[in-house]
């Protein structure tokens, strides 16, 4: 067993009355001061009182003021008083022992309880200032008016001729490709699953949709080569002025001036900013319209397109494109040192708020690169025959011949022709080239409805091959001569006699 060990008996002695009235002293000397400090802070609060009514405040407000700072000053005392109590006890308590370490340890104690009075004190100071200063900022935004109850108030009121300006029309949307079956949307011809993201339950909805959008918003080539009606005597021209003010020549909007803005901006979207092929073929749409539109609104001698805002309108057109397309589109800024300072950054927005109106923000017009993805997934085509198919789609913008023709048409035709210079060895006939899954899913079930289409682009591509073709051709012949590609381009050339066969029936 363990020894138990004796410790030494501490004997406490019994207070005595000298250690009472000790202790008494002590006590009334501790809480003296506490009593005193209320003295000077309630003068202080007499003349405040006596300031407030000098200023002219009224009694009851003073008396608010006075309930406020009285019960916040009680809140702190209150506390202090608390902790003297709590000091004289202990201090009390240690006069009675005799021993040194219990005393030692006893003002240990009554010093950390002094410390903590002098952290409350310096803490709850910053405290009320603050809360004072929050409750004045609340009371003063609560006075002032906001911007949601003064938009309340004044309630926008729109026009009733804008709203049916900008409303959607109803049309009935024929169908022209029918839906899938089950069997159909699980596996292709090669018993292969189908990628969903190809959206193949409603794909036949959204093309149904396209070619009614197509038939909604035409386009007549016409409009650069026939007068409008309205325009007899200065048909599509605008008269240019010298600085002196006497008439020159009158400016005439020509198919050359559009092929060389069109192809200015095919060199912006491919070679200076690298965007996509649909922003730029959206981006030509809305140049076709929105000139179609001007020049068959326009009077006699006032058409709003000019020689000097024609550049303005295209790159409006690119910048609504972009926007309308792109994740991220080019800054104004960088639009603007592109036309070399010709123009302001508010003049292309005015302009591209102009163009929205004119066409009533309609810009969902089908292009004819979205019709030839249908087409050559229809026909399971390879990368070769998707690729020719670009570069004629491409080529076809800077036609004017083209411009009258539905893109689901220059989509058709394109892939007749590639179809028909991929085999030259084999005598093609119309269900080689245009297969019978095509004739189903589109609106073109003969040749004699495709020949048109065939023909005039065929034309055109016959004749850009040629070494006298333009320069804005060749920007488009040098894209397509990369292997990434399939060099498209180059197979034309070398098959220029199957496309001249083409053109010439």
């Amino acid at each position: 067993m363990r020894p138990s060990i004796k410790r030494p008996s501490v004997i406490v002695p019994r207070p005595t009355k000298a250690s009472l009235a000790r202790q008494s002293k002590i006590r009334n000397s501790i809480l003296a001061p506490s009593t005193n400090t209320l003295k000077p802070i309630q003068n202080e609060q007499i003349k405040s009182e006596n300031d407030l009514t000098t200023i002219g405040l009224n009694k009851q407000q003073v008396q608010a003021r006075r309930s406020s700072t009285s019960a916040k000053n009680n809140i702190v005392f209150k506390r202090r008083r608390s902790l003297h109590k709590l000091a004289v006890i202990v201090s009390g308590s240690s006069l009675d022992n005799s021993t040194g370490e219990g005393e030692t340890l006893k003002q240990v104690i009554v010093a950390s309880l002094a410390e903590n009075v002098k952290k409350m004190d310096l803490v709850e100071q910053p405290k009320t200032k603050f809360s004072i200063s929050n409750d004045n900022k609340e009371n003063r935004a609560s006075k002032r008016p906001t911007i949601s109850n003064t938009l309340r108030k004044k309630a926008i009121i729109i026009p009733v001729q804008i709203i049916d300006k900008y409303t959607a029309e109803e049309f009935t949307i024929e169908i022209i490709e029918q839906a899938l079956t089950d069997d159909d949307l699980q596996t292709d011809e090669d018993d292969e699953p189908i990628d969903p993201t190809y959206a193949m339950d409603y794909v036949a909805d959204i093309m149904n949709l396209l070619y009614t959008l197509e038939k909604k918003y035409p386009i007549q080539s016409t409009f650069l080569t026939v007068p409008s009606s309205s325009s007899t005597s200065f048909p599509l021209t605008t008269m240019a002025t010298m600085a002196n003010g006497s008439a020159t020549r009158p400016w005439k909007l020509t198919t050359k001036h559009r092929t060389i803005v069109v192809g200015w901006i095919i060199q912006l979207f491919y070679a200076r900013f690298h965007l996509s092929q649909d922003a730029m073929h959206i981006c030509i749409g809305l140049l076709d319209r929105f000139l179609q539109q001007c020049i068959n609104a326009s009077t006699a001698g006032t058409s709003f397109v000019t020689q000097k805002n024609l550049q303005l309108i295209a790159v409006a057109a690119f910048l609504i494109a972009a926007k309308v397309e792109e994740t991220h589109h080019p800054p104004v800024d960088e639009l603007v040192y592109v036309t070399d300072h010709t123009y302001t950054s508010d003049q292309v927005k005015r302009m591209e708020k102009k163009i929205l109106h004119e066409l009533h923000f309609e810009l969902n017009r089908p292009t004819s690169l979205q019709f030839l993805r249908r087409y050559s997934f229809i026909s399971s085509a390879g990368d070769e025959q998707h690729a020719i198919g670009k570069f004629l789609i491409d080529m076809a913008l800077l036609d004017i011949s083209c411009i009258g023709l539905a893109p689901s048409l220059i989509a058709a035709s394109a892939t007749y022709i590639t179809r028909h210079i991929l085999n030259p060895n084999q005598p093609s006939t119309f269900e080689q080239c245009w297969p019978e899954e095509l004739q189903k899913r589109s609106p073109y079930k003969t040749f004699e409805s495709l020949s048109n289409g065939i023909k005039i682009l065929a034309q055109f591509i016959d004749k850009s091959l040629t070494g006298n073709n333009c320069k804005e051709c060749e920007i488009l012949i040098k894209r397509y001569e990369h292997e990434q590609l399939s060099q498209a381009s180059l197979y034309c050339v070398q098959q220029q006699a199957l496309i001249h066969q083409l053109a010439s029936e």
